[in-house]
This record gives structure tokens, C-alpha cells and sequence, in this order.
């Protein structure tokens, strides 16, 4: 039987009973989202993984017994449970009966492990402890890794696909929300890349519990900031937009002097107007206000002004603000900054700062030092 420390069967035992609760919270809580039950799902999978060095030291119990084994090939479903989350975290998007197809990573590692799994449990141990290596593990391995890194560039696709929509429709989102999945996906791929080089280097298992490791501890944590914020990456309004993607015109639709004149004229509406003020304000309802379609609208923007939509309000709404700054020298910058039509601190703060390279205070203090 495999000799595990007392230590590392308490780091099991507790890594397990967390994933278990977290999932219980995340499935049975208030205010649960489809996100929510993915990794919620994901966080029992990796309950049973983190439990299946246990399975083996309890393998005499009949209960555990048939068990053993079974988790060695759940990371196989880890890059699909990325994937379906960063969908759903962002839109909000139900579970389709064609997504069950993402299973097929995990249900080939079974599949091809079948003889083994169906094994005795004391000759499954035995397998493992003389360290036979099949030709079947090895294959299991390389769809493991495979499956992997094909699940971080669907995912990294799909989240530049939501943050160039986003761009391009909304005025009012809080950019931080793709900069922190860009980081999710930069930690699943260099803890994967951990783990591939372990199993590179053969007999070394220190990298390979290292990456599982700090797996479970991305996910663990990532779950429990979304059971306290069920809409943790959501940005509200851009599930109608994926339902109806605003697709850019291959060729310009206006001559030079026909988009020029347009511009001036969306211009025009902006400043006399000021429709930015509006918090909800998209290129569709700034399309029906200038009486373009939002095709058009985005053609003209991105052609003449050279912006997208995003970059275009805002601008407006920071130099209102600053406006605003230099005048009403005691107001609150918070309460300017929702009088100019941004809907939250955080995307105000971090609109500004991408804009104007400071922060709103230390652009007010330096006004005020001018001065």
C-alpha cells in the first residue's frame, strides 16, 4: 500500500471537505447563477481528486474500495469547467444539451482506462506502486495536456470575443472584470505547465503536487468569491449582445466625405445632447438617437473617429468630470463621476486612470497646486 504522511492526508481530508461545502453553497445557496453550478460541479470533481490519495489508504473498506482509481482521471474535465465558466460568468449563458459534449476529454480518459478501472482494488495498487508504466497512462497523459491547453485558447478566444463586443456596444462595464479572468487563465496555464513538466521529469513529483496544489487553491478561492458575488464577472447587458453580435462591416459603407460629415453631425448630438450622461447608454440607443442603424454607427466611429464605442463615451464623460473638477473644486468625485454617467466607482476609477494616466484625486490635486 502506498505510504502517505499523516500531514498530507490532513491537507486531503481538508482540501476534500472544502470542495464538498463549496459546492453546497454555491448549488443550494441564495441568488444561485448558472456559473455558480458549474463551479460548483467543478469543486465536487475536484473534491473527489483531492480525495484520492484517501481512497487508497481506506481501499480495505468495501465502501471505498471500487473507488480507487477513479480520480486519477478527473483533470481531464478541467479545461472544459474553464471554459463553460468563463461563459457563463460573463453572460450568464444556460447549460445546452451540446454541452455535454465537453465531456468527451474526460470520458476517453475512462474509456481507455477501462481494464484498469475494473481492476481489484488491491491489484490497481499494486499497479501503481511497481510503477508500471501502460501504454494507456501515457496516452491519458498527452489527452490530459491536449485537452488543456486546446480548453485555454477556446476560453482566452471566447473572453476577447466578450471584451471586443463589450468595446463596441457599451459605454458603461468595468474593465477590470476581463483583467482579472486574463489573469485566471494566465494561472491555469502555467499551473498546467507545472504539471506537464512533472510529469516531464520522471520520478520528480514535487512540481505535479505543487500545480495540484495551487489548482485547488485557484478554484477554491474563485468559488467562494462567487458564492459571495453570485454575478462576480457579469457584465449585465451584454447577453443580449452575444444573442445579437453587432458584426463589422468587411469594407467601408461610406466614402471618406459621407463618413466625415456623419461624424460631425454624431458630434454635434454629443455636445448639444450630452447623452452620455446616460449610465445605460449603448451604440444601439445611440443609434436610434442619431437615426443610424448600429452598423452604421460603428462603421463611422471605428473608421473616422478611429474609437470604439467604449473609448468614444467615456472620453466624453471624463472630460466632463474634468470640467466639472476645475469648477465645483469641494464636490465629491464619486458624485461627478455618476452625474457624468458612469454606474460604479471601480469602472469610473479605472476608465480615468486608462485615459489620463492618473488617478481622479491626483488629478484634482494637481488643479489645485496649479492654483
Amino acid at each position: 500500500m502506498l505510504l502517505i504522511s499523516i500531514a498530507f492526508q490532513y491537507l486531503h481530508v481538508i482540501g476534500t471537505f472544502q470542495g464538498v461545502l463549496l459546492a453546497c453553497m454555491l448549488m443550494l445557496g441564495q441568488g444561485i447563477t448558472n456559473a455558480g453550478r458549474i463551479l460548483g460541479i467543478w469543486c465536487l470533481f475536484m473534491a473527489f481528486y483531492f480525495c484520492s490519495p484517501l481512497v487508497i489508504i481506506h481501499s480495505d473498506d468495501t465502501i471505498f474500495a471500487n473507488l480507487v482509481g477513479w480520480g486519477y482521471f478527473i483533470p481531464a474535465s478541467f479545461g472544459a469547467f474553464l471554459y463553460l465558466y468563463c461563459r457563463s460568468a460573463i453572460i450568464d449563458k444556460p447549460f445546452h444539451l451540446y454541452d455535454f459534449l465537453h465531456c468527451i476529454p474526460f470520458l476517453l480518459c475512462l474509456l481507455l482506462n477501462i481494464d484498469f478501472l475494473l481492476m481489484s482494488p488491491s491489484d490497481k495498487i499494486d499497479l501503481v506502486n511497481i510503477g508500471h508504466q501502460r501504454g494507456e497512462v501515457l496516452i491519458t497523459q498527452l489527452l490530459m495536456g491536449f485537452q488543456a491547453f486546446i480548453y485555454l485558447g477556446l476560453s482566452a478566444h471566447l473572453i476577447m470575443k466578450f471584451k471586443r463586443q463589450a468595446d463596441d456596444t457599451l459605454s458603461n462595464f468595468n474593465p477590470k472584470i476581463f483583467t482579472w479572468l486574463w489573469v485566471l487563465l494566465g494561472m491555469y496555464g502555467v499551473i498546467w505547465l507545472l504539471d506537464l513538466l512533472g510529469s516531464i521529469l520522471e520520478g520528480n513529483y514535487v512540481l505535479t503536487i505543487v500545480s495540484d496544489i495551487l489548482f485547488i487553491s485557484l478554484i477554491y478561492s474563485i468559488s467562494l468569491y462567487q458564492w459571495r458575488e453570485p454575478k462576480l464577472f457579469k457584465i449585465k447587458e451584454l447577453s443580449a449582445v452575444s444573442n445579437n453580435e453587432i458584426l463589422k462591416p468587411k469594407s467601408e459603407l461610406f466614402d471618406h466625405e459621407t463618413g466625415k460629415m456623419l461624424l460631425s453631425n454624431i458630434l454635434g448630438y454629443m455636445n448639444n445632447k450630452k447623452p452620455y450622461l446616460d449610465n445605460e447608454l449603448t451604440l444601439d440607443s445611440l443609434a436610434k438617437l442619431t437615426d443610424l442603424s448600429s452598423h452604421h454607427l460603428s462603421e463611422i466611429l471605428n473608421q473616422q473617429a478611429k474609437k470604439n464605442f467604449y473609448q468614444f463615451v467615456n472620453e466624453y464623460r471624463v472630460n466632463f468630470i474634468c470640467e466639472r473638477i476645475a469648477v465645483e473644486r469641494n464636490s465629491k468625485i464619486l458624485d461627478l463621476a455618476l452625474d457624468a454617467g458612469f454606474s460604479s466607482k471601480s469602472t469610473f476609477n479605472a476608465v480615468f486612470k486608462k485615459l489620463k494616466g492618473i488617478t481622479p484625486t491626483q488629478y484634482r490635486n494637481q488643479l489645485n497646486t496649479k492654483h
